[in-house]
């Protein structure tokens, strides 16, 4: 059972238990049941709503299955073998729900330095590049006391780079074919190996067949 249906079966029940000449500590404990169903009922008609949200939205921003998305097989077949560098296991997934998407990624390992590489087939579904493409811009630049994001590119495909000195962490996100996302997230290293590792990248293998 969901929670939520369980928690309005346990009102229910409490309340149907509660028998005449109840008294002041009963008529409470039945009136707490009673809010309890209500809000039950509420989080349920809320799960739903939002289920049904997010697939309008898919619906609405293409992901609606008339683009087929590559196998995350076929993605991982993109990253490279770095030298210097050992690459881990390339995993991956797919999915329909809530729209269609596919993603596959893998580490890069020197040392105690760490470079994670995924890349993510959005079935050209604008709503996925909606939280960073403002960046994406050749000219955007921002800086703080704790690094930099700038707008770039690697192979003629947009993107931007982000550096943060705090935590010693580099990363990179490109839009490939205004497709796949690209992204990859250096640890203990600076911006250049990450650079190096997506230039490697064969991004023909992620052309639709």
């Amino acid at each position: 059972m969901t929670r939520a249906f369980t928690i309005g079966f346990i009102a229910v029940a409490l309340a149907t238990t509660t028998g005449c000449g109840k008294s002041e500590e009963e008529k409470q404990a039945e009136e707490a049941a009673k809010a309890v169903q209500e809000g039950a009922a509420s989080m349920a008609e809320g799960a739903a709503a939002v289920a049904k949200g997010l697939e309008q939205m898919a619906q609405a921003t293409g992901g609606t299955g008339k683009v087929e998305v590559l196998p995350f097989e076929s993605l991982g077949a993109a990253l490279p073998e770095v030298s210097g560098w050992q690459r881990g296991e390339v995993t991956g997934s797919s999915t329909s729900f809530p729209m269609p998407m596919s993603q596959t990624e893998a580490t890069y390992e020197n040392g105690d330095a760490r470079i994670e590489v995924e890349i993510v087939d959005t079935a050209l579904n604008q709503m996925l590049f909606a939280p960073f493409s403002m960046y994406l811009a050749g000219n955007y630049s921002e800086r703080t006391s704790d690094g930099y994001r700038k707008g770039t590119s690697i192979k003629g495909q947009p993107g931007f780079e982000e550096v943060n000195t705090s935590d010693k962490t580099a990363e990179i996100t490109l839009v490939v074919g205004k497709r796949f996302i690209v992204h990859a997230r250096g640890r203990d290293v600076a911006v250049e190996p990450v650079r190096a590792v997506l230039e490697r990248m064969d991004f023909s293998k992620l052309a639709p067949k």
